[in-house]
């Protein structure tokens, strides 16, 4: 039986550059055990909750399950059900016992009144003595890059823009994601005319920057060169989060929408697992996910060697995400391994 960890996840603030961290307010997530019976013997879950009792984690174990077609439904459910926010999902064609049995787990963990555990269960219960704590691991990540770019203004001068990506990830001691958030801060010189863009003229004493504050791509003139406009400047820069629907990447709903759903498919994978999942359903040009009847024959190629759960899986995310997950726009992957390399123990005291 795998062991089971027991543990209250302090959830961390990010802001725009930095982590933060009080004691005096930290938010305390749940982890709850449930237990089902499968196919072929218990099925027991993970489920971990956030400060506001949605369910951000879900792991399956049931080495009693049928390989290749019980087995799948240990890792499909799971996934559902983080996405889903509920237990009431669909159950796996070709594995409805086991389906159903992490289903009932899950409500086992949640309402143990209502989703009682099985006999067996129980009395494997009695003979425990001890539950092993697992531990928890924060971790940081930044990934910076230049661009030139994108384009130029209508007098030829050309644009500059840099990305700053920042990923606060929770692992446990598998190095799998329980919780993930990344945020981005783009900034580019103000003749480029996307608007909430943050912007940055340069220092003082350069002479400003073509500035075009309407909008409408053509420059208006220089920004001011002086102090105070480059300290306002800098004040008013906001992450593409907090941009939030300033900046719709339709018809996907906004930047944020769009990376919620990335973090969807992440939780519950290892770096490892994130790394090969984008070397498999991405492009090899742009790392953009992989979408049937593509115009470039080698994503039609890789795209067609996919399983059909496969391509259905892809469907949901390319439904809510289609933007790169590591090109100029910003490193997303760099950053999720910077912050795995960085992840330091946080030594929760466990009663």
């Amino acid at each position: 039986m795998k062991k089971l960890f027991t543990v209250a996840i302090c959830l961390l603030l990010m802001t725009t550059l930095v982590v933060s961290f009080n004691n005096d307010t930290q938010a305390r997530s749940k982890l709850l055990t449930g237990v089902a019976d499968g196919f072929g013997g218990l099925v027991e879950v993970e489920v971990l909750l956030d400060q506001d009792g949605d369910i951000i984690f879900v792991k399956a174990y049931g080495d009693k399950e049928t390989e290749g077609i019980g087995t799948p439904a240990l890792r499909e459910i799971p996934r559902r059900i983080i996405i889903a926010n509920s237990t009431d999902v669909d159950t796996i064609s070709g594995a409805t016992y086991t389906s159903e049995a992490v289903i009932y787990a899950v409500n086992n963990a949640l309402n143990p009144d209502k989703y009682p555990a099985p006999e067996a269960a129980k009395e494997a219960k009695k003979e425990k003595t001890a539950v092993e704590a697992s531990d928890v691991y924060q971790g940081f990540g930044v990934a910076f890059n230049g661009r030139i770019g994108p384009g130029k203004d209508n007098t030829g001068r050309q644009v500059y823009s840099f990305n700053q990506v920042y990923a606060n990830i929770l692992f446990n001691e598998n190095g799998e994601i329980l919780d993930i958030h990344i945020d981005e801060l783009e900034v580019a010189t103000p003749n480029y005319d996307g608007k909430g863009m943050p912007h940055l003229s340069g220092f003082p004493g350069q002479g400003g920057y073509n500035f075009d504050g309407d909008h409408d791509q053509v420059v208006e003139g220089k920004t001011p060169d002086n102090d105070a406009y480059f300290i306002a400047e800098v004040d008013g820069w906001k992450t593409k989060r907090e941009r939030g629907e300033d900046y719709v990447m339709s018809p996907l709903g906004t930047w944020a929408d769009q990376m919620d759903t990335f973090e969807e498919v992440f939780v519950g994978k290892t770096v490892q697992e994130i790394d090969e999942w984008v070397q498999k359903y991405t492009s090899d040009r742009n790392r953009r996910p992989l979408k049937p009847n593509s115009s470039n024959e080698e994503d039609q190629q890789k795209y067609n060697a996919l399983t059909e759960n496969e391509k259905e899986m892809l469907a949901y995310v390319t439904s809510g995400a289609s933007m790169s997950l590591s090109d100029a726009h910003g490193y997303f992957i760099e950053a999720i391994k910077d912050s795995y390399n960085n992840k330091i123990d946080l030594n929760l005291d466990i009663e």
